[in-house]
């Protein structure tokens, strides 16, 4: 039976490889050389610590490639982001776009320091792309708010959107939305197509 020791692999002589075999990342413009890979880096670091080691792999995990799926949903996501901050625009003056806070009205910024703030979560598939979900926010208000934000983001929409709109959206949140690659590609066509048409029509300078 091989004990905790026994995973943790020692490393050879070798620039490339680690003694496990795997390939070991060199640090770009770096003088300092890498003797292991990261998982046994990692294994050597926490001494057999079952849970640290766990943990640092899903790390690594994580900076792993991208899904053919993941990359779509990610371009699928910038073109919509893209086209709320244009389409619902607080003002566009001399090809530049300003877009107000959906949460905070005082607020008016380029829309290039803007988000696409989703009323309800992008976890939600089925009003990931939904419009009716969807205004410019600001990016500490979006990406840090509690509760008191989405409240307010709530009162806000439905006060521009009316009851019966808000109604279907929050009703649309619990169905079962589409996540596929196909799928996300196609949001990337639409969104793409129609932003360029709203930066022909306004002409605006593209910031991206």
């Amino acid at each position: 039976m091989h004990n905790k020791q026994d995973k943790i692999c020692k490393t050879d002589n070798s620039v490339d490889k680690c003694a496990c075999g795997r390939t070991i990342p060199q640090r770009h413009n770096s003088t300092i050389k890498n003797k292991q890979c990261p998982r046994c880096t990692i294994l050597n670091l926490t001494s057999g610590d079952a849970e640290a080691v766990a943990n640092g792999l899903k790390k690594i995990r994580k900076s792993a490639p991208k899904s053919a799926k993941s990359r779509a949903m990610s371009n699928a996501d910038l073109w919509f982001s893209r086209y709320i901050r244009i389409k619902y625009a607080f003002r566009i003056q001399d090809g530049s776009v300003f877009c107000r806070c959906i949460v905070n009205p005082g607020i008016i910024k380029l829309a290039q320091n803007m988000d696409n703030g989703h009323c309800f979560s992008r976890e939600f598939k089925a009003t990931r792309y939904c419009e009716d979900n969807c205004r410019p926010q600001n990016r500490s208000s979006n990406r840090f708010s509690g509760e008191a934000d989405h409240y307010k983001f709530i009162e806000n929409l439905t006060s521009e959107i009316g009851e019966e709109r808000f109604a279907k959206v929050d009703e649309l949140r619990k169905s079962v939305g589409e996540d596929n690659e196909l799928f996300y590609r196609a949001q990337a066509t639409k969104y793409r197509k129609l932003v360029n048409a709203l930066v022909k029509q306004h002409k605006i300078n593209k910031w991206w």
